[in-house]
């Protein structure tokens, strides 16, 4: 049975046997493997086993699914070498037997050096290459020192090429994304960077234009950063902008985007790097290794040798300590084997966001029929914390509308499907018009009632011309609860102070109406022949009977203001794109009509729409940067003068149809506002918490949760005033202050009164 090996983005590794179908995504309940970080899709893609062959298939994903570096758009076959990438998942097939190699390696005769003895005393193998950080340095022949074994080949390493092989130059082979396994060598200098005129071109949002250099020196291959936004790292170090020298397995990482460093060791004449055998996230340097771990060579003095049996001795003793330490200190912390200190229980806030965020996943309509009964099961767990958490509750009570909704909405579907149109009808218009089901059933209830209107109608006039008046009613009255759904209320009643005539013949007095729709009439003389005194006929109003009507579309509503205030349709056409959050778009449409000479009278302006377009995408990019790296303070100054840009950019349209940027920029900061807050709160530092809450309100007032926080520090912030008792402590109140609480103002004739 085939095997599916899964990288997870932390380095672990996981193993899932294939039988038949494997679907993967990160919405629970609708896949068999649940992976939920790093830009995997609810439903992402699903492996399949057929007549002894393994295929993936991508279902839709939001980024792609890719196999060796490229993105597939089909049923795709896969091969034990082949590379399978989820977002920031590595997958691929493990191999039945025998050495697992993930690229071409170079075919040398193998020497001495790095070479296994065959079991019996036969002709040595090679060793297994390496595709972690450079392994231990290798003692000179003879020496008798282990050499180290690697987890990964690596391509052109040294120890994947004999003695006699030329050197070959450095590359740099990608490995994440739809740069993985791509190789660019490093021939005199690479630009790497987002887009042209970049060398090695990087299209993710955390690399800069110009990032980072790679240029071959005399003193081998040098990496100097270029000013980045987000920073370059070698083996999980940054490394400034100063030039630092290339070795084969270093892993640089761009932004968020990791390469590896392939090929021969060229000589060097600048200072060693530090740190190289510090742990990167994929392997360990060990290039600077100690030389006290190298075996003593044959010919060392006795007493030397003595003192490594010595160290060696003490180190063992210690290991031995160690683990019984470890193994004691398991026993006693409630079967934790690892010994490691178990993390801190969640607080009550982070489990109320989790439960949120689980009951808003199930209930969501994107990704298909949501799943109530969970989202609901989710939300109660929220209010069990938090039973008067807000959004919780308006969860909870669309979750209820909701379900009923769904359920007539299944009954009407399957009243339809047996013919039964007027049962059917009967159940949808009890759908309220708040739920989403209610859209959904609007085009069946249509269809539905123009075959219901077309029988009853047909059957009113066969029961009226044959003076059958109880079917008459029956059937007239099931024609007209639909028809008076289009007819005006003039048409229906007679006016305040007029009288209602039935009689077909009779001339109508000054005060007197009757009804001019013929069936409408007829109908209400079968009623009144029937039930002589029966009460005034109403139309039993229902929104789902009516029909639309045109509600205004707001892409349009957008469109016009900006026709009306650009002359030129590629300025309203890059506005458009600004708009919806396609900046590199609009940026080109901008560039189009930049280099037509022909259209020279509004380069002025497309010169002004690129400049500020241009600023508000590269603001926003590097704002939700330091957003990914949870620093809401550092994001703020980015992101405030990205929402200033886009108040010029937009006018009036900034506060009534916001565009894509402001709107993510508000909530984003929000959301992480609460986050990273209630961080620093349950650590014990609320001045901090209601610094990075009162940021994340200043940018967005709407959020329920972010409201409740604010009102916390305001809370707080009165205590710590009337308890204040220097100077200092009434600066402290500051950070607490909310702004419209009158605090400041308060602090502020403290503080004068005080001479502070």
């Amino acid at each position: 049975m085939p095997t599916l090996v899964v990288r997870h983005p932390d380095g672990s590794e996981s193993e899932h046997e294939l039988s038949g179908e494997l679907k993967i995504g990160r919405q629970e309940g609708q896949n068999d493997l649940v992976l939920a970080e790093g830009g995997v899709s609810r439903r992402h893609s699903r492996f399949v086993v057929e007549g002894g062959k393994v295929m993936v298939e991508d279902v839709g994903s939001a980024n792609g699914t890719f196999v060796d570096g490229q993105r597939i758009t089909g049923m795709t076959v896969l091969t034990s070498k082949s590379q399978v990438l989820l977002g920031d998942y590595e997958l691929r097939l493990k191999a039945p037997a025998g050495p697992r190699s993930t690229g071409v390696r170079k075919q040398v005769k193998p020497s001495d050096e790095g070479a296994a003895p065959a079991e019996g005393g036969g002709v040595p193998m090679p060793r297994s290459a390496t595709r972690a950080m450079p392994a231990i340095k290798r003692p000179a022949p003879g020496a008798g020192g282990p050499s180290a074994l690697a987890k990964r080949p690596r391509p052109g390493s040294p120890g994947a090429a004999g003695a006699g092989a030329e050197p070959e130059g450095l590359v740099l082979k990608g490995l994440t994304g739809p740069w993985a396994n791509k190789r660019y060598p490093v021939k005199g200098k690479l630009l790497v960077g987002r887009q042209a005129p970049a060398t090695v071109v990087l299209e993710d949002d955390s690399v800069s234009r110009k990032h980072a250099e790679v240029a071959q020196t005399p003193d081998g291959a040098v990496l100097r950063d270029l000013g980045s936004a987000n920073g370059t790292l070698i083996n999980g170090e940054p490394t400034g902008t100063e030039p630092v020298v290339l070795q084969p397995g270093d892993i640089i990482t761009f932004g968020m985007v990791e390469v590896e460093v392939e090929g021969a060791v060229g000589s060097s004449n600048l200072p060693a790097r530090r740190g190289r055998d510090v742990p990167s996230r994929r392997g360990t340097g060990a290039e600077g290794a100690p030389p006290a771990e190298a075996a003593p060579a044959e010919g060392a003095p006795a007493s030397r040798k003595r003192i490594l049996v010595v160290v060696a001795s003490v180190v063992g003793l210690l290991l031995v300590a160690g683990i019984v330490k470890s193994t004691q200190g398991s026993g006693t912390a409630g079967g934790n084997s690892s010994g490691k200190l178990a993390p801190p229980p969640p607080s009550p806030t982070e489990l109320v966001q989790e439960s949120l965020s689980q009951c808003r996943s199930y209930a969501s309509m994107e990704g298909g029929e949501p799943d109530w009964v969970k989202a609901e099961a989710a939300c109660s767990k929220a209010l069990d914390i938090d039973p008067i958490n807000a959004e919780a509750n308006t969860l909870m009570r669309r979750i209820k509308l909701e379900k009923e909704s769904a359920d007539l909405y299944v009954l009407g579907q399957k009243a339809l499907g047996r013919l039964k149109e007027e049962e059917a009808l009967d159940l949808f218009k009890k759908i309220p018009k708040e739920s989403a089901y209610f859209r959904r059933a609007k085009p069946k209830v249509q269809e539905a009632v123009a075959q219901v209107v077309k029988r009853a109608e047909d059957d009113c006039k066969r029961y009226l011309r044959d003076s059958q008046w109880s079917p008459a009613v029956q059937t007239c009255g099931r024609y007209m609860g639909f028809a008076c759904q289009k007819m005006s209320r003039e048409e229906l009643e007679p006016p305040i102070g007029y009288t209602l005539v039935l009689e077909k013949n009779r001339r109508l007095r000054r005060t007197e109406w009757r009804p001019k729709h013929k069936i409408y009439l007829d109908f209400l003389i079968a009623r009144k022949r029937v039930e002589p005194n029966a009460p005034p006929w109403h139309c039993p109003v229902s929104d789902i009977f009516f029909e639309d009507e045109a509600a205004p579309d707001p892409k349009k509503l957008v469109e016009e203001t900006f026709k009306q205030r650009l002359p030129n349709k590629f300025l309203v056409a890059a506005m458009m794109d600004y708009w919806g959050g396609r900046g590199n778009e609009s940026f080109a449409t901008l560039q189009k009509l930049r280099s037509n000479y022909e259209l020279a009278q509004y380069h002025g302006t497309a010169d002004e729409l690129l400049t500020a377009v241009s600023n508000v995408d590269q603001l926003f990019k590097i704002g939700q940067g330091h957003l990914q790296n949870e620093d809401v303070e550092k994001a703020a100054d980015p992101l405030m003068e990205a929402l200033e840009v886009d108040k010029r950019l937009m006018g009036d349209l900034a506060d009534t149809r916001p565009s894509f940027y402001k709107r993510n920029i508000q909530q984003d900061m929000a959301a992480k506002a609460i986050t990273r807050g209630t961080y620093w709160d349950d650590r014990g530092d609320p001045r901090r918490a209601c610094r990075i809450w009162k940021l994340g309100f200043r940018f967005y007032a709407g959020n329920t949760d972010l409201n409740f926080q604010v009102g916390r520090c305001s809370t707080r912030g009165l205590k710590a005033f009337k308890v204040a008792g220097s100077c200092a402590e009434l600066d402290a109140v500051l950070d607490l202050a909310v702004p419209g609480d009158g605090l400041e103002e308060k602090v502020a004739a403290l503080k004068k009164e005080n001479n502070c």
